[in-house]
């Protein structure tokens, strides 16, 4: 019967949108508890208000280049991308060996055609020297000739500096041919 009675007290508190003053209700404030990684709370008036703080979260389930301060819980991502130019392509190249444009590349601005099988690669921007490595490769179908991807100064264009590479797709007898796409990559 007297939780019933209270009920009816409270009912009678109400306005008519359904609410009541904090003087209808039995108690006067709240209890705030900080629950795990946080601090702060405890009795809050009723319209007043409490600041619960991170009190340091301690460990993180998470993979490589993320860590967590356990005194002020911040959290730090960190990129963890290869950085060492020795270890990442300075330029490549992916061409049409037949009409000398170029399919996909990275910091190179052109191939310049000079004849049959031989190319000039002209970089965005110059690599750092002219002691770089070139690799390569081509899908010239030809025959039965075994045909190889080459680079250096001693083919048609003469070139191998920071600026630009020359390369030739050749065939076992030492013949230019213009293969349907040739693929370059160059370290430094």
């Amino acid at each position: 019967m007297t939780q019933a009675l209270n009920l009816a007290n409270f009912a009678n508190t109400l306005n008519s949108s359904g609410q009541t003053s904090n003087s209808g209700l039995q108690n006067s404030s709240v209890n705030v508890t900080a629950g795990t990684g946080l601090s702060g709370g405890g009795s809050v008036p009723l319209g007043g208000s409490v600041t619960l703080n991170n009190a340091g979260v301690t460990s993180v389930s998470a993979g490589t280049g993320i860590s967590v301060s356990s005194s002020t819980g911040g959290v730090t991502i960190q990129n963890t991308a290869i950085t060492d130019p020795q270890t990442t392509a300075r330029a490549w190249v992916l061409f049409s060996g037949i009409y000398s444009s170029i399919v996909k590349s990275y910091n190179v601005s052109s191939i310049t055609y000079v004849y049959a099988g031989n190319y000039t690669i002209n970089f965005t921007n110059p690599l750092p020297d002219s002691n770089y490595v070139a690799v390569g490769s081509n899908d010239a179908l030809l025959g039965s000739s075994n045909y190889v991807t080459a680079f250096g100064s001693n083919f048609a264009g003469g070139r191998y500096d920071a600026n630009a590479c020359s390369c030739a797709c050749v065939a076992s007898n030492g013949s230019g041919v213009s293969p349907n796409s040739m693929r370059a990559v160059f370290f430094d």
